[in-house]
């Protein structure tokens, strides 16, 4: 199923330092969208009893970084984006401070139109399943997860925050308090039907329907019809949150509620997202006795734009924030997509960065994660994209958190969202043991299974 880039009309982002970003806006027609985006309340899992419970906080804002700044402009007048952002001029020489650009383009969570098996674009739900079926299964076993478990004393994430920015069931947390430590709410979630969405043109490959209809297969009653997919899709970034606790227990889990059940967001929401995280870090805001973000920093980002090809950046301002976390010590783990329906694609944005090394500190601090089949653990998996690293992505058990209607709490879902989740606990893993943020990837890549083929792809290993 093609997907075409959307982007908001009339919208522009640029970075760059405070002054010039002013400067600008007085000279061009720009008005700068100036709105609340700081969350103001977030939810802390603690113990209870014997269990976990959901404890609502406030969170005091973080300050405010000074002299270089991402915003977000509305034009004014009938001038297109594309035009206005030609009228930037960019620096007359190489000493000048630069003004990034680029349109607000609408950011997806890989796993809308083209999830992989059973079919493109159902899960199927798995009555008979529990928590030993969904800790014990299969992808677990091929990254070496549950060998090390029985054979080694290992480090489990401790000292270490995960941020997932994703999906979330709502304002409140309604799923297990086990899965999470700290729920935030972004303020600003962007409906699915937005009107000021425009859509890029672009030739739809040809896909072969006999393999299509070959790879589908009949699966009956346990298939979720499209209500149940829309709750499924809102619990998404739970379901990434699981997969991660069940490889690093011991990490500090943050999950950004970014997107609804559509599973959108624009670019800019995604950057103010992840700034405001780092200034959480930074500053060690803290709510309930604890920092919210503590130790070392891993950002799990199952999403991303679509990038025409290898030599083009679609969103320069998307590159530039990432550059400047890579630099701050962040590792930063991007599912490559799931837009290879008939032909190989490259990795998504911000997945690109790393794979293709757009700067320096992207290049070492960006881990690109493909999936893998399920039948050939060193193959891509039919709907991935091409990634330096892989892990299991078809057919995975996956926990939602909570019970569906009628259904349960397991269900069979595909994607490379949930192969970057797998990499991000081993991430996790790594840096709880001392291991410097820049020299992560390089472990990463020394243990992974090499493939038998030039066109395979390297399964990512816990290492002990």
């Amino acid at each position: 199923m093609p997907q075409h880039r959307r982007y908001l009309n009339g919208h522009l982002l640029l970075s760059g330092p405070d002054r010039r970003l002013a400067s600008l806006e007085r000279r061009l027609k720009l008005r700068c969208v100036v709105t609340p985006r700081v969350p103001q309340e977030a939810f802390v899992s603690l113990p209870s009893g014997k269990t976990r419970a959901w404890h609502p906080v406030r969170l005091p804002p973080p300050p405010r970084p000074q002299g270089w700044d991402v915003r977000q402009f509305v034009i004014e007048g009938p001038t297109s984006p594309r035009i206005a952002l030609r009228r930037i001029r960019r620096p007359s020489t190489p000493l000048d401070e630069p003004i990034h650009r680029s349109l607000d383009y609408e950011v997806r969570a890989h796993q809308e139109g083209v999830h992989g098996s059973p079919t493109p674009v159902e899960a199927i739900h798995l009555p008979d399943a529990d928590e030993g079926t969904y800790r014990e299964q299969e992808a677990f076993r091929r990254i070496g997860l549950l060998e090390v478990e029985r054979r080694w004393p290992a480090y489990r994430g401790e000292g270490t925050s995960v941020v997932i920015f994703d999906s979330g069931p709502g304002l409140t947390p309604t799923f297990d308090p086990q899965l999470v430590d700290v729920y935030i709410p972004w303020p600003v979630v962007v409906p699915e039907d937005f009107p000021a969405f425009r859509e890029e043109e672009e030739p739809e490959p040809e896909v072969c329907s006999v393999r299509e209809r070959r790879r589908m297969r009949a699966l009956g009653a346990h298939v979720l019809g499209p209500g149940e997919m829309e709750r499924l899709r809102a619990l998404h970034g739970v379901m990434i949150a699981g997969i991660v606790r069940r490889i690093a227990p011991g990490a500090n889990i943050v999950l950004v509620r970014l997107m609804t059940s559509h599973l959108g967001t624009t670019s800019y929401e995604l950057i103010e997202a992840m700034r405001y995280i780092l200034r959480l870090w930074r500053s060690q805001v803290a709510m309930s006795g604890r920092p919210v973000v503590y130790g070392s920093l891993v950002f799990n980002l199952s999403l991303g734009l679509a990038r025409s090809s290898c030599e083009t950046v679609q969103s320069c301002v998307l590159l530039d924030t990432m550059d400047r976390i890579a630099r701050a010590g962040v590792v930063l783990v991007a599912a490559a997509g799931n837009l290879s329906e008939g032909r190989p694609e490259n990795a998504t944005e911000p997945a690109a960065y790393g794979y293709f090394g757009d700067t320096r500190a992207c290049r070492v601090h960006v881990i690109p994660v493909a999936a893998s089949a399920f039948a050939a653990p060193q193959e891509y998996a039919w709907f991935s994209n091409e990634a330096h690293f892989a892990a299991p992505g078809e057919d995975l058990i996956l926990d939602c958190g909570l019970s569906l209607p009628g259904r349960g709490r397991y269900v069979r879902w595909s994607g490379t969202s949930f192969a970057a989740a797998q990499v991000s606990g081993i991430v996790t893993r790594l840096l709880s043991t001392g291991l410097p943020p820049d020299q992560v990837k390089q472990r990463l890549w020394e243990a992974t299974l090499r493939p038998r083929s030039w066109d395979g792809v390297h399964l990512v290993q816990v290492i002990h």
